[in-house]
């Protein structure tokens, strides 16, 4: 009899233990975004984007009016439930589309105040700017009203640089913690820039990153122990493949204590919520350009003190959803501001510069019809300016893939706006602070043969090996690669050279001798893949800029080899965005025939400057 009673008993305290424990179960919402770059208008072409018409079922996906509408409508659902909502950002919110001309007050930052997001992090291309124009934009953001916190922990900024000063203003922080005292949590938020998206960022420096995972652990510990933060947060611009690998990945198996990962980076938009590491970190990515927001609904249990349930849902941010209209009256008073400052160029941003009836887009590790048109329209447009800067046209062009950010798509009109052509070589900006807007200036260098072959063999060796971005693309060369010698570094076993006149590389090509160490070529590249070619030597392919004369250009005089653009005194820098719009509104207006597909189509007569051999 006593036994049962002590049973009896028993069970009620379980039943008890039980109860409490599903009473003290906390569900919130993450909304998460990440890798934007800048896409207010959504990714497609710039006309066709309608969003507050959801009846013309448009090709566009993303767009801040869109975001706006599902995040406010998530919030208002969870408030119902009382069950607070979270709204993060992991970097790359800036850098991409012609939107990178607000940098006055930025876009991106105007809409992550809107939304009041809880926190953002910084992403390796917030440095494109260099760290002084990072704080050039978070100035101008805090100046008209961002109040967001950026967090950044494994950042180090060395004192005296201008991010410092932003870092004292509380702009940049180091944790962030969020307290829910009716629910008994404390959650507490770190920023991280990862090992991968470290490496790009080659003009962060001086400011650094730490890596150590020692050192992120003290700050997971330091979280839970000094802070008293029952939940771990990472916003890591580190980044996670679908399968569960990457920097990401690796945080989470060297890192104890993280509950939650939300990554970007690698613009992996995940299916559904990875679980990594011991006791296992739950990590999520929402992939590119705003075209999915990213939900995570997940329950912790306070007297466990451990996550007992998740959801994670990739949302379509489309034409299904109908934009916010208090957001996307901001976003067209930014059009007409934009506008204005173009006024000097002749166009607006919704001005018809060219059109097209077939896609350009760009694939991984091989020749395209937009890389081509890219390399050619730099290679003709520097020419046609030889008489203001050293007379001489220029032999052959590169353009890296990882510039060209966006394909070109002929929508529902057919037109390619002057915001369309930016958002395809939109990056950089000039280390001359005089100069009036961004972009990467086009630089003007000789090679000789031999260096020649090297910079053709890292497009076709060394790119596959550290990444497609590094894929470069050729104007005014005709390369024979053979893969079987990659693995010595001699994939490129000839390479021949077309007239400059011959814009289209449609014509012969004269074989070059690639033995000879006196004659050299003229060439045409962006500021950054001219400072790359310096890495490329360090990697044992030697490539060396000269001056006309065959002289070696010291590094610190690279910007004396910016093509000047104008007549007037003082450099005006050649853009490389700039080039594509001059040439693809000469060869082939809005008003014309547009651009060929006989020449830049899947089979066009532009295609073949690569020619694999078996």
């Amino acid at each position: 009899m006593k036994r049962a009673k002590w049973i009896t008993l028993a069970g009620m305290i379980l039943l008890v233990l039980m109860a409490g424990c599903r009473w003290a179960n906390v569900t919130f919402t993450i909304l998460h975004t990440s890798d934007v770059h800048h896409h207010a208008s959504g990714y497609g072409p710039f006309l066709d984007y309608t969003p507050l018409d959801t009846t013309d079922s448009d090709s566009i996906t993303g767009g801040y009016a869109r975001l706006a509408t599902l995040i406010n409508r998530i919030r208002a659902e969870q408030a119902e439930k009382c069950m607070p909502t979270l709204l993060f950002d992991s970097g790359d919110f800036t850098m991409g589309t012609v939107y990178d001309l607000s940098a006055s007050d930025p876009i991106s930052l105007k809409f992550i105040s809107m939304m009041g997001y809880d926190a953002v992090t910084l992403g390796n291309h917030e440095f494109d700017w260099s760290p002084s124009g990072l704080a050039m934009m978070l100035a101008n953001g805090a100046a008209g009203g961002f109040n967001v916190p950026v967090v950044a922990s494994n950042i180090v900024i060395p004192e005296g640089n201008p991010l410092q000063a932003i870092k004292d203003a509380g702009i940049i922080v180091e944790k962030k913690i969020i307290e829910y005292p009716p629910y008994g949590v404390r959650v507490g938020i770190l920023g991280i820039m990862g090992r991968d998206a470290d490496s790009k960022a080659p003009v962060a420096a001086p400011v650094t990153f730490n890596h150590d995972y020692a050192a992120i652990k003290r700050q997971v510990d330091d979280l839970r122990k000094k802070d008293g933060v029952q939940l771990v947060i990472v916003l890591s611009h580190g980044g996670v493949e679908s399968g569960g690998t990457g920097d990401d990945a690796d945080l989470a198996a060297k890192v104890r204590g993280i509950d939650i990962i939300a990554s970007g980076h690698y613009h992996t938009a995940t299916a559904d919520a990875l679980v990594v590491g011991d006791p296992g970190t739950i990590i999520f990515s929402p992939g590119e350009y705003g075209e999915y927001l990213g939900r995570l609904d997940i329950t912790y249990n306070v007297l466990l003190r451990k996550v007992v349930n998740t959801k994670f849902t990739l949302i379509p941010v489309d034409d299904t959803v109908p934009g916010d209209p208090a957001v996307q009256a901001m976003v067209e008073a930014y059009h007409a501001s934009m506008n204005a400052n173009l006024a000097p160029l002749g166009v607006t941003l919704e001005g018809p510069i060219s059109q097209t009836d077939f896609a350009l887009e760009l694939a991984a590790l091989q020749e395209t019809g937009l890389g081509n048109l890219a390399a050619d329209s730099i290679r003709a447009v520097a020419s046609s300016l030889a008489p203001l800067n050293d007379g001489n046209p220029c032999d052959f062009s590169v353009v890296a893939s990882g510039v060209i950010r966006d394909n070109i798509y002929p929508g529902t009109t057919g037109f390619i706006t002057f915001a369309d052509i930016y958002n395809v070589l939109p990056l950089g900006i000039s280390p001359d602070t005089t100069q009036p807007v961004p972009g990467y200036p086009l630089m003007s260098v000789y090679v000789t043969a031999g260096d020649l072959r090297n910079i053709c063999e890292a497009a076709l060796t060394v790119a596959p090996a550290i990444g497609s971005d590094f894929y470069l693309n050729f104007s005014g060369l005709k390369v024979d690669y053979d893969p079987a010698y990659a693995p010595y570094y001699q994939g490129v076993r000839g390479v021949a050279l077309y007239d400059p006149a011959d814009t289209f590389c449609l014509g012969e090509a004269t074989p070059l001798d690639l033995t000879d160490e006196e004659t050299v070529y003229h060439c045409v590249v962006d500021l950054y893949a001219l400072q790359m070619m310096g890495v490329v030597t360090g990697m044992g392919l030697q490539i060396i800029p000269r001056y006309a004369d065959g002289t070696i250009i010291d590094p610190s005089q690279y910007l004396d080899r910016r093509i000047d653009a104008g007549a007037d005194p003082g450099v005006q820098e050649l853009k490389e965005w700039m080039a594509l719009l001059y040439f693809l509104g000469d060869a082939f207006p809005a008003g014309g025939y547009g651009i060929p597909q006989a020449i830049y189509g899947l089979d066009g007569a532009a295609l073949g400057r690569i020619n694999i051999l078996n």
